[in-house]
Parts: C-alpha cells; sequence; structure tokens
C-alpha cells in the first residue's frame, strides 16, 4: 500500500511538472499585450476589454498552446474561467472544480522580450483577488488535499533537475485554506515556491488587493537573482483534489515600481 501510494504521488509530481514544462512551446502572443499607464506601472491586465460571459482574449490554455478563445469549446468547458461585469468593472471568475491554470505569456516562442517587461524596474507584482467558495481542508502541503481558492503564480526561466528534466522555477501565491499566512513551502523538487498570502475565510466576499516584490522573493526562495523577464502568469484556482466546489475572481494584475 505504502509503494502504491508513493508510486501515486509520484505521477502527479510527474503530471504538475509537464504542465509546467508545456509553457516552453509558447506561441505568437495576443495583441492585447501589458500597457504602461504610468511610468512605473504595467498593466498585464484588467480584463476591461473583454466580453461578459467569454474567456480572457489574451489568456492561454495550460500548456500555453492556444488562446481559450480560439479554443475548442469542448476542451475550453473544462476550464470553469469566465468574464462577469459589475458596476461597470470587468473581472474574471472562476467556478468549478477542475484543476486547470491559464497562461498569459510575457514573451514569445522564441523567448523575445516584445513588450520590454524588466522586474528589476518593477518588481511589484500587485493583484486583486474575492474568495467565495474554498476548498473543504484544502492544504498545498499535502498531494491528496492540494486545492486552493485562488493562486497566482510567477513563472521563471528553467531550474533544476526534476524527473529527468529541467522544470520552470516559479513562485506561486496561494489564497489557503487551512495553511497559515507567511507559510511557505515547495514542490517539484523545489522549482515551485509556494508562498501563503491569505487563508482562511475571514475576508471571503470582498476585494482583497496583493502585492508582492518577486525579485526579493525570488533571491529569498531559490538563493539567486531572477531573470530580467519571466516566462508568465499563471491563475490556478482548483477544488479536485478535495472534490469541492470552488468560487473566486481575479481582477488588475499589474507590475509597479517600488
Amino acid at each position: 500500500m505504502i509503494k502504491r501510494l508513493r508510486y501515486f504521488q509520484f505521477l502527479i509530481t510527474l503530471f504538475c511538472a509537464g504542465a509546467l514544462l508545456g509553457l516552453f512551446s509558447l506561441p505568437v502572443l495576443a495583441q492585447n499585450g501589458p500597457e504602461r499607464i504610468d511610468e512605473g506601472i504595467i498593466l498585464l491586465e484588467d480584463f476591461q476589454e473583454d466580453s461578459v460571459g467569454q474567456f480572457p482574449i489574451g489568456w492561454y490554455d495550460r500548456n500555453g498552446n492556444k488562446t481559450l478563445k480560439n479554443h475548442d469549446p469542448k476542451v475550453v468547458e473544462d476550464y470553469n474561467y469566465r468574464i462577469l461585469s459589475e458596476d461597470s468593472n470587468k473581472f474574471l471568475r472562476y467556478e468549478g472544480t477542475s484543476a486547470k491554470h491559464i497562461n498569459y505569456p510575457l514573451i514569445n516562442k522564441k523567448k523575445e522580450n516584445i513588450y520590454g517587461i524588466d522586474i528589476y524596474k518593477t518588481p511589484i507584482l500587485s493583484w486583486k483577488v474575492r474568495a467565495y467558495s474554498l476548498p473543504n481542508n484544502g492544504n498545498e502541503d499535502s498531494s491528496d488535499r492540494n486545492d486552493v481558492v485562488a493562486s497566482v503564480y510567477v513563472v521563471f526561466d528553467f531550474g533544476r533537475v526534476a524527473l529527468f528534466k529541467k522544470v520552470p522555477k516559479s513562485i506561486r501565491y496561494t489564497w489557503s485554506t487551512t495553511l497559515k499566512e507567511g507559510t511557505r513551502t515547495s514542490k517539484l523538487f523545489g522549482n515551485q515556491q509556494i508562498v501563503v498570502v491569505e487563508s482562511g475565510s475571514e475576508n471571503t466576499g470582498k476585494w482583497i488587493k496583493f502585492e508582492r516584490n518577486i525579485v526579493e522573493d525570488y533571491r529569498r526562495l531559490f538563493g539567486d537573482d531572477p531573470p530580467r523577464t519571466p516566462l508568465a502568469i499563471l491563475i490556478l484556482s482548483d477544488g479536485d483534489s478535495t472534490g469541492s466546489f470552488v468560487k473566486a475572481d481575479y481582477d488588475d494584475i499589474m507590475l509597479k515600481s517600488p
């Protein structure tokens, strides 16, 4: 039984690594890329240009192969992300159980920094989340309860070898059900570093703004300096491990100077 459990956990790790490796098939980027709204502010996404009830234009499937807006409807249906509007403000909502992240590339398939993003100039990642339904007993440090109501990843270049391949380094900022705010843990042999930025249900139902210095976090978590331009921003809400219905909103993702 123990050997079977370890093998199952190995397969989960292999699956997660494969999903991140898929980022390196990044396509030509969508037209509505980041917008510089001030000298020290780069607006990555506010969803205002998207259509209500549809998927956001600039976001790709979990492998970075195709925009969700242009994907096969049968494939897209499993992602459970939709644009909604409230008081003239549009935002992204996740409602469901399945675990499929969506991918906002910051470079093209040739790994060219066509947007001119330099996180040493704009190291502060800012975003807003409104959580409603948290996964029951979700725990990012547990392979059988690894569900979160909301999380945002910053994906960087290749990291250490995992499962005979190099996988991207990433920092994942989570709203946890059970882990305390400030908790740090890791997966994928240390290539995915997890930082809990909110915990529990006390602040559900209202918009919460988060800000993190991703350069400082990277140095602290990985022990070296990050590349000037990340590969992508990822969003993931899920309840598949615990069989939970999960509901959360995302908005106003940007990079800012200190």
